[in-house]
């Protein structure tokens, strides 16, 4: 069994969720942390308020307030449809998120998970893309961007996100890359 066997073997099940705050800041210790069984309705847009306070800087703090609610209510019926497997369903849910709220990195990571099940990996790939662009340290894009690109067979590009998953202390890449003699 090949390292991209192993890998792949090992990864688990995906299921959509909202975002433990330590795989956006570095701190996971495995990618399993990522795909837990939603625990909290709540949505954890804290994690999130620098970047976006910059881009509505000026803006009344009511004016945020609408639009995270409205896109709230699209990303949980998302979920929903998504626990009935309806992911075309759950995918217009969380683009409507999306379209209310465009830095809701849950809803795009989701949606991710979403095109990945109906088998539209080049769609999710663009989904952990802007995943990245948003929130830099967002270690579970980076996971979930090598295993799309592993399963198309882009293993350089899978190996790339390994790597930065590795630095920002996803210690299941951490030991993998280390076994195979990888720098990261």
């Amino acid at each position: 069994m090949g390292f991209f066997d192993r890998f792949k073997k090992n990864r688990g099940t995906d299921q959509p969720v909202n975002i433990p705050r330590d795989l956006v800041t570095g701190d996971a210790g495995s990618i399993e942390a990522g795909r837990a069984e939603e625990r909290d309705p709540s949505i954890p847009l804290a994690v999130f308020e620098d970047s976006r306070e910059k881009k509505d800087q000026g803006r009344p703090t009511s004016y945020m307030q609408p639009r995270r609610e409205e896109a709230e209510s699209y990303f949980r019926r998302g979920n929903a449809y998504f626990k009935l497997q309806n992911y075309e369903r759950s995918i217009q849910d969380y683009s409507r998120a999306i379209d209310v709220f465009p830095e809701y990195i849950e809803a795009y990571y989701n949606r991710a998970i979403a095109y990945k099940f109906i088998d539209n990996y080049l769609k999710a790939i663009e989904d952990y893309s802007q995943i990245v662009e948003i929130a830099p340290n967002f270690v579970a894009a980076y996971a979930g961007r090598a295993t799309l690109y592993t399963a198309l067979s882009d293993h350089v590009s899978a190996l790339e996100d390994m790597k930065m998953a590795a630095r920002l202390g996803l210690k299941e890449y951490q030991d993998l890359l280390k076994a195979k003699g990888i720098e990261w």
